[in-house]
């Protein structure tokens, strides 16, 4: 089981919903209680003219028409349950053609293999990600998450650029945006390197635009296809909104690469997938099958749009810092809901704190640990039972699941006070505590 801290984290969650009851589910066992009511049924049989019937297919015509709009619409509004960073089975690779194909030679110049190495420069590789230079003095930009020291277990870290001429560099951290999923590094360059220019304005919906990556054990490869959707809204806490929707098929390795239209500028950076794409919110009028565009159903990706005139890119190349705000516990993927745990936790669900940095908010709130102690029973057996603190509440708003207190806490800024209902068993304490910085509180930084 991996552990999760209390702000975005690593761990899949697939996509599971439940079939639910149609508009009708309940009306014909009442029109059949209403029949069996009846004493008598009489049938009464009227024709309608040639003119009657015309205006009858029309009418159902454009009411079969307002239909199936409407389920295309509700498909575009649906919250999903969870989403999931990476794919074990993604769709087939799309290659790039003639202007697409272009750009990815070119691009691929300027982009390069992030690995996260164990303990030193020359370690052991212990994470692949991907990047790409926006100045020649070696600046480069990749997703937050792919260089997030708090996504790995490693005590020191260390993370290098591998470029396509097969040249190493060592990587400082500029600035980074957690919100945004962006971050900025600096290669120790020693002259000046191939680098990428940022669109002036975002594609529309429809645009061929090919990804760079490192997945499926590949090296700066090809991964083509085209936008599906602007302004996309995620409903997990932990992923970036405002996203840029693409059929590319991309997986693990992958992230932090440059998405680049035909002419080779960079239009986004890759930051996530997800198996539940049709759940997604987005703040287009019209849906993609409406706009000449597939439906994507199964599969999709989503980057973070960037341009020249960005202030995200700005701010982190400035070497500005947006950290998360956190409590300071670790999340074990464990939601207590009464009635379907193994244990009797307490009348009211929540997430399970697992364990609680030292030093950290929780720790100074009181928030305790996951512990167990053994206690005997009537008839001399002995059972261990858990000892744990179960978070129902964030300043009053219910937090039934780990999701919904992250978004509470991202809703905040680092130094709020805020109050926690904690639920121990049969009681009910409430908890006030500063929310602290995520790398202060997690890595003493």
């Amino acid at each position: 089981m991996e552990a999760m801290n209390d702000e975005p984290g690593t761990a899949p969650h697939p996509s599971d919903f439940a079939a639910q009851p149609g508009p009708n589910a309940e009306q014909a066992p009442v029109a059949a209680r209403a029949a069996e009511g009846s004493s008598t049924l009489e049938l009464v049989h009227v024709s309608a003219t040639p003119h009657q019937r015309g205006r009858i297919r029309v009418y159902t015509w454009l009411l079969l028409f307002l239909l199936a709009i409407t389920a295309v619409l509700g498909t575009q509004v649906r919250r999903p349950v969870t989403y999931q960073h990476v794919s074990d089975s993604p769709p087939p690779i799309e290659a790039p053609t003639g202007a697409l194909l272009s750009a990815y030679e070119v691009a691929r110049e300027a982009t390069v293999r992030i690995e996260a190495r164990h303990g030193h420069w020359n370690g052991p590789v212990i994470g692949v990600g991907t990047g790409f230079f926006v100045s020649q003095d070696g600046m480069l930009l990749t997703a937050y998450h792919v260089v997030d020291p708090n996504n790995t277990k490693a005590r020191t870290v260390r993370y290098v650029a591998v470029t396509s001429d097969s040249q190493v560099y060592r990587l400082e951290m500029v600035g980074f945006d957690a919100y945004l999923d962006l971050a900025a590094l600096q290669a120790n360059v020693t002259g000046p390197v191939p680098y990428l220019q940022l669109a002036d304005r975002s594609p529309n919906t429809g645009t061929p635009v090919v990804a760079i990556g490192n997945s499926r054990d590949e090296f700066l490869a090809a991964r083509a296809g085209r936008v599906t959707r602007l302004g996309v809204q995620a409903s997990r806490a932990d992923f970036a909104d405002d996203t840029m929707e693409l059929t590319n098929s991309l997986a693990p390795g992958d992230s932090g690469g440059p998405v680049v239209n035909s002419r080779a500028e960079v239009v986004g950076v890759v930051s996530f997938i997800s198996f539940n794409p049709t759940a997604m919110n987005t703040q287009s009028l019209l849906p993609p099958v409406l706009q000449g565009l597939g439906l994507v159903r199964d599969f999709a990706s989503y980057a973070v749009p960037l341009t020249i005139g960005s202030e995200a890119v700005a701010a982190v190349v400035a070497g500005e810092v947006r950290d998360w705000p956190v409590i300071g516990f670790s999340w074990a993927q464990n939601d207590y809901n009464p009635g379907q745990s193994r244990y009797d936790l307490g009348p009211r669900p929540g997430p399970v704190v697992d364990v609680v940095a030292p030093g950290g908010p929780a720790d100074l709130a009181g928030l305790r640990s996951r512990a167990q102690e053994t206690v005997t029973n009537p008839d001399g057996s002995s059972s261990v039972l858990p000892l744990v603190d179960v978070i129902v509440a964030f300043d009053g708003v219910p937090t039934p699941t780990f999701y919904d207190l992250l978004a509470q806490v991202k809703s905040r800024n680092i130094g709020d006070v805020v109050t926690l209902t904690v639920q121990r068993g049969s009681a009910t304490y409430r908890l006030e505590l500063e929310l602290g910085t995520k790398n202060t509180v997690f890595l003493g930084g």
